[in-house]
């Protein structure tokens, strides 16, 4: 059976995101890690006598989608991160520009998401198979997901994410830590 590793994340100083803000954030990270290994390994001894174990084994498949998305959805917000210092984007920051009329157009959007209530995550995706870029909301880590579609920009507005440092009614200030911090070039990778 394969098991998933915790990644580890190179970040320098971030603004306006604490190290105890990331510190708890790489902590909750580390448990989907845990999760999704054990979640897999329960998968594997109930899928051994599926008759037998049909509801074990329909409940557990759909926890695995929990916790293995939120642990993916975690190391693409965390790489976003790493080494953000004077990194910047051409082609997709030019190809946002073109299908939303302009970049700040394109943040705005995403930003106003990010600022809806209720606790998920707001994604910005591409279309594996036209190329199409969507910002798109996604609860619970499984649940909104587009199929086909590659993660290009995660925002994590779960309140984890932003509570050490901004209170409850502060995701504005959050995210615009948030864009503060990104590296560009790690995105333009996935782009």
């Amino acid at each position: 059976m394969q098991t998933y590793e915790t990644k580890q994340f190179n970040f320098k100083n971030l603004e306006g995101i604490s190290q105890e803000q990331i510190d708890q954030h790489l902590g909750l990270y580390a448990g989907y890690v845990k999760n999704t290994n054990g979640t897999a390994a329960d998968l594997a001894k109930y899928a051994a006598d599926p008759d037998g174990n049909a509801r074990a084994l329909s409940e557990i498949s759909r926890r695995f989608g929990f916790e293995f998305n939120g642990m993916r959805l975690h190391e693409y917000y965390f790489d976003q991160w790493t080494d953000a210092e004077g990194s910047e984007s051409t082609a997709l920051q030019n190809t946002l520009a073109k299908e939303w009329g302009s970049f700040d157009t394109w943040q705005a959007e995403f930003t106003a998401m990010g600022k809806m209530r209720g606790i998920g995550w707001v994604l910005l995706v591409q279309d594996e198979i036209n190329g199409n870029l969507h910002n798109i909301w996604v609860s619970d880590h499984e649940l909104g997901h587009l199929a086909g579609q590659k993660v290009l920009v995660a925002m994590d507005v779960w309140e984890h994410a932003y509570m050490v440092d901004h209170p409850a009614s502060g995701r504005g200030a959050y995210i615009e830590a948030f864009f503060k911090n990104l590296n560009w070039g790690v995105i333009e990778e996935r782009f």
